[in-house]
C-alpha cells in the first residue's frame, strides 16, 4: 500500500467504500435470485474497480473482447455477464458462445446468423436475446436511446421479419433487451419509465408470441453532474420497482431479469486531480492553466460547456488521498463555458476572484470552467474535477499531443493502492512500432 500524500499530478482517485455502497443500493431494488445487475465496463474497466463490483455480488455488461477478458479475469460468473452493443466483432462473439456467458443482444440480422452458428459450433447455452428500439414514452433522462430512429436494437415493424430468419435458421430466441433512457435522477420518473416498459413488454408478449424467458431491461440510474441538479435515490423506489419486477415476472413467464449500470455504480466516486502550472492574464480575463483538462474527463467539462451548465470543480483543501477520495460535492458548481446571464448573476464575495481554467492542450475547446470563482489561486495549488469515476478516461483523447492516460490510484479501508500507471513515452511509442521489422528481429532471434 502507499502512502496517503499527494502523488504526481494529473490523476485519477477512486473511494472503494462508495462503489461498494452503490452496489448495494442497487441490489436492494432488485429482485434476488432472479434479477441481476449488471456493471457496464465501458463507464470505467479498471480491473480493480471491476474487481470490488463483482465481490459485491454483480455481474457484468461487456461490448468489448477486451472488456469480456477483463470481466472473466475478474472471477465473475460467465452466467453473469451480458453482451451488448451496436457492433461485436467476431472475435467477441465467439468467445462469449465459448465461454457460455448468459446473453448477447443481436441489433441485426447478420448479427443474429453469426451468433446462431457460432453457438451451434460450441454447443454454447448463451441465450439470444433481441434488443429492440421501443416506441414507448420516455420521460425524465438526458438522453433517450430509443423510439426514434437509431443505430441501436430492432424496430417494432422489423420483428417479425428476425423471428422469421432466427426459425428458418432454427436459432432460438430467449427474451429481448430495451435500453430506454439513460441518466434519470427523478425518482417518480424512473418508476414511470420502468413502469411502461413492463406494459410494452407484457403486450409485446402477447401481439408476437415473443418467448421473454430472459429481460435485459437497461438502466438509467443518473447521477448528478450540473448545478441544480440533485442525485437520485433510489431507497423510495424500492417498494414500486419490486413490485413491477414481481408483476413482469408472473405475466411473462421470465425467469432472468436484467439490469444495467455503470455511472451510478462508479461516477460519482471518482475524481479527477490536476495542478495549476501557470497563471495569466488576456483580455480581462484571468486564465489558469493547468496539467489536465479536455484529455482526461472530456465527458464531463465538453458536454457542460455544450449545454451551458456549471459543473463541479473546486480547489483542494487536503493533499490526503483519503480526503479527496470521500471529498463530498462543493456547494456550488463551478461556472462553465457559456453559462447564461443568470447563471453567472452570482454573488461573489469580497475574498473571491473569478478565473477560467484551461487544460494543457492544443485546442480552444480545452476548457476546464469559465467564470470560476475560487478564493486567490496560485501556481502549484491542486484542483479537484468530481463526478468523473465514469466516462472520463474512457470517454477522453488520452493521447491528444502526447500526454498519455494518468495514474489512478483507489483508495480502500486497507490503504491506498495504485490500480493504473501514468503512460510512459516509451509505451505510447510502442503503439507505431515497425511491425515488419519487429517480425525480422524475432526471426533472427530464433534462427540463432
Amino acid at each position: 500500500m502507499l502512502n496517503t500524500s499527494m502523488p504526481h499530478t494529473p490523476f485519477y482517485v477512486y473511494d472503494q467504500a462508495g462503489i461498494q455502497q452503490q452496489c448495494d443500493r442497487l441490489k436492494a431494488v432488485t429482485l434476488p435470485d432472479v434479477a441481476t445487475v449488471l456493471y457496464s465496463l465501458k463507464a470505467n474497466p479498471n480491473p480493480s474497480l471491476v474487481d470490488t463490483i463483482v465481490n459485491q455480488g454483480l455481474g457484468c455488461d461487456v461490448s468489448s473482447a477486451f472488456e469480456l477478458d477483463v470481466a472473466l479475469s475478474s472471477g465473475v460468473a460467465p452466467n453473469n455477464i451480458g453482451c451488448v452493443g451496436p457492433y461485436k466483432s467476431t472475435r467477441l462473439l465467439t468467445e462469449c458462445a465459448r465461454n457460455n456467458i448468459a446473453f448477447v443482444a443481436v441489433e441485426s440480422a447478420d448479427e443474429l446468423v453469426e451468433l446462431g452458428a457460432l453457438k451451434q459450433r460450441y454447443d454454447s447455452d448463451t441465450a439470444i436475446l433481441l434488443r429492440l428500439n421501443p416506441n414507448v414514452e420516455i420521460s425524465g433522462g438526458s438522453m433517450k436511446m430509443g423510439g426514434a430512429a437509431s443505430q441501436f436494437g430492432i424496430t417494432e415493424e422489423d420483428l417479425p421479419s428476425l423471428l422469421a430468419l432466427a426459425a428458418s435458421h432454427n436459432i432460438a430466441i430467449s427474451g429481448v433487451h430495451i435500453y430506454a433512457t439513460t441518466r434519470v435522477l427523478d425518482p417518480d420518473s424512473f418508476i414511470a419509465n420502468f413502469s411502461a416498459l413492463c406494459d410494452y413488454l407484457i403486450e409485446l408478449q402477447t401481439r408476437f408470441a415473443l418467448p421473454l424467458h430472459a429481460l435485459n431491461l437497461g438502466g438509467g440510474f443518473g447521477i448528478p453532474y450540473y448545478k441544480g441538479e440533485k442525485a437520485l435515490s433510489v431507497e423510495p423506489m424500492r417498494e414500486a420497482l419490486l413490485s413491477l419486477q414481481q408483476n413482469l415476472i408472473e405475466k411473462t413467464g421470465a425467469t432472468r431479469l436484467f439490469f444495467e449500470s455503470g455511472r451510478f455504480i462508479v461516477g460519482e466516486h471518482g475524481k479527477a486531480v490536476i495542478q495549476v502550472k501557470s497563471i495569466k492574464q488576456s483580455g480581462g480575463k484571468t486564465f489558469v492553466v493547468c496539467d489536465g483538462g479536455y484529455n482526461l474527463f472530456h465527458g464531463a467539462t465538453a458536454f457542460a460547456n455544450l449545454m451551458r451548465k456549471p459543473y463541479f470543480i473546486d480547489k483542494a483543501t487536503s493533499t490526503n488521498l483519503d480526503d479527496i477520495a470521500c471529498a463530498a460535492l462543493p456547494d456550488r458548481a463551478s461556472m462553465t463555458v457559456g453559462a447564461s446571464r443568470l447563471e453567472t448573476e452570482v454573488e461573489t464575495k469580497a475574498e473571491t476572484q473569478r478565473y477560467t481554467l484551461v487544460g494543457p492542450l492544443c485546442t480552444p475547446s480545452d476548457i476546464i470552467a469559465d467564470k470560476f470563482d475560487s478564493e486567490p489561486l496560485a501556481v502549484g495549488d491542486y484542483l479537484v474535477v468530481h463526478q468523473v469515476g465514469a466516462y472520463a478516461i474512457t470517454s477522453s483523447p488520452g493521447l491528444f499531443i502526447g500526454h498519455g492516460f494518468p495514474a489512478e490510484y483507489l483508495v480502500t479501508p486497507a490503504g491506498v493502492k495504485q490500480v493504473g500507471k501514468q503512460d510512459s513515452i516509451d509505451e505510447m511509442k510502442r503503439r507505431y512500432t515497425d511491425i515488419e521489422q519487429e517480425l525480422a528481429s524475432e526471426s533472427l532471434r530464433r534462427v540463432s
